[in-house]
């Protein structure tokens, strides 16, 4: 027996819910939405990757970072500035290094090339992106 219910008739029933039953029903619906507009679904593990892959180094150290690099460029840092930049250009390294694991790994989950990962993604510089 097919039942036919319209917008309305789903909507008044989930009115009748109790919020966990609603989550549920939220999450699976926006679950359904997504397959019928062709994205995969991803699991839980692809889902961390992707929050380490679209998490930004910090805006104030890179402001910093620039500023001390144009400050290098005109040979005008002192001891202390040099330092600094050492020490936040090893930050944007270890930051970047841990942003191609991220990349990698989801890539070898997804069985392609990290290059056309990069692409669906839709970033053109791994570190900064």
């Amino acid at each position: 027996m097919d039942i036919q219910m319209s917008v309305a008739d789903i909507i008044k029933s989930a009115a009748g819910l109790e919020i966990q039953e609603f989550e549920n029903l939220y999450k699976k619906l926006s679950a359904l939405r997504l397959q019928k507009r062709g994205i995969p679904l991803v699991n839980e593990a692809e889902s961390k990757l992707l929050k380490q892959i679209n998490q930004e180094f910090s805006e104030d150290k890179w402001e910093r970072l620039q500023f001390l690099d144009w400050k290098t460029e005109f040979s005008a840092l002192n001891e202390t500035e040099e330092a600094e930049a050492l020490k936040l250009a090893e930050a944007y390294e270890d930051f970047s290094v841990e942003r191609i694991k991220s990349l990698a790994q989801l890539a070898t989950l997804r069985n392609i090339h990290i290059d056309e990962l990069m692409e669906q993604l839709g970033l053109k510089s791994v570190a900064r992106g």
